[in-house]
């Protein structure tokens, strides 16, 4: 069965997904349906347009393929036929975005698009960047190789942007793994441990923010808005989105205080922070994301002066709002203005 809904007690991942690990099984000359259909996975409801299927079924397919095929680096063998839309528009919003960099944090704002499993975050220290992936326990059966998967498959989307040398600094896992771990460091071309504290991707901090040559902002900033919008669908009812929202619809005037948005929705300000904490987030998270989509949006159309979108989106300066800027994008509002034109 394909669900079709992001349901908040059952974590899904992109149909397909199950396409893609399909034909890397069967590219062993194994028939992959009859592990799917074990699972209660229909690969043909699986090419429905952004279907989805509980990971819990695809954790059982995961491990089948390892059992069926031998080979414990099943996940590698899948990135030979990986390509961005896997990911869906994330994949393409990604693909186009001026950096890496970029592209990641691109990713943490769109990611639940692709699977609502993993909780994704970005720690940036002034030399390294790391991409952490954490697997909430609620969200428990996920398969291992799933998550390999993943790294291997964003490592390809990246040497994509760049070139094929393009390699972290280090890879962590937080699962195990028994068997021969070469293959990993190989394919990465840095050090991949198992059985570590959390599962990470490490970064150097200038290798993200080197332009790729074939950047397309005005398509990312197409893709973000449906996006943006595709995801609001699943979570019409969370108190985030709809504070997203009025955010979104009174920003142009300066910052609405908390206490104006509590009051709005009828709440505390601290019955706010509650609900806003309980789905992972917080005011000031929701406003700085807000800030950064209307940002871009304004800076890229090259209709309204900097210093007027500066007090639009309610900095107290140019300084400050230039600070922000580069934080969302890497660059500066002007040089950002200029790569749109």
């Amino acid at each position: 069965m394909v669900e079709r809904t992001l349901l908040p007690n059952t974590p899904t991942t992109l149909a397909s997904w199950a396409l893609l690990l399909g034909r890397a099984i069967d590219s062993y000359g194994i028939d992959s349906a009859p592990l799917f259909a074990d699972a209660g996975v229909s690969l043909e409801e699986a090419r429905v347009p952004n279907a989805r299927i509980p990971v819990h079924k695809m954790a059982k397919v995961w491990q089948a393929a390892v059992e069926h095929t031998g080979d414990p680096c099943v996940a590698l063998r899948l990135t030979r036929f990986f390509q961005p839309n896997i990911y869906s528009a994330v994949g393409l919003s990604i693909a186009s975005s001026r950096s890496i960099g970029e592209g990641l944090r691109r990713c943490l704002r769109f990611y639940q698009l692709t699977t609502d499993a993993a909780v994704l975050s970005l720690e940036v220290s002034q030399d390294e960047q790391s991409l952490v992936l954490t697997i909430p326990p609620e969200n428990e059966p996920v398969a291992g190789e799933a998550v390999e998967a993943f790294c291997a498959t964003m490592l390809v989307l990246f040497r994509t942007m760049l070139d094929d040398s393009f390699a972290p600094k280090a890879v962590n896992f937080q699962h195990s793994k028994d068997a021969d771990t070469q293959g990993f460091d190989d394919f990465f071309l840095c050090e991949v441990r198992f059985s570590q504290p959390r599962t990470e991707m490490i970064f150097d901090s200038q290798q993200l923010e080197q332009e790729q040559l074939f950047a397309n902002p005005v398509l990312t900033a197409t893709l973000d808005e449906w996006m943006g919008q595709y995801l609001a669908q699943f979570k019409a009812d969370l108190t985030s989105t709809k504070v997203q929202a009025y955010l979104l619809a009174n920003l142009i005037d300066g910052a609405p205080e908390q206490q104006v948005v509590a009051k709005h929705f009828g709440l505390s300000v601290r019955a706010l922070q509650r609900r806003l904490k309980e789905e992972e987030t917080s005011f000031i998270a929701l406003l700085d994301n807000c800030r950064q989509h209307l940002a871009t949006k304004y800076v890229a159309e090259d209709k309204v002066p900097l210093a007027e979108i500066t007090y639009m989106l309610g900095f107290s300066d140019q300084s400050n709002f230039a600070r922000a800027f580069k934080r969302w994008t890497g660059v500066s509002p002007q040089a950002y203005r200029d790569n749109s034109a």
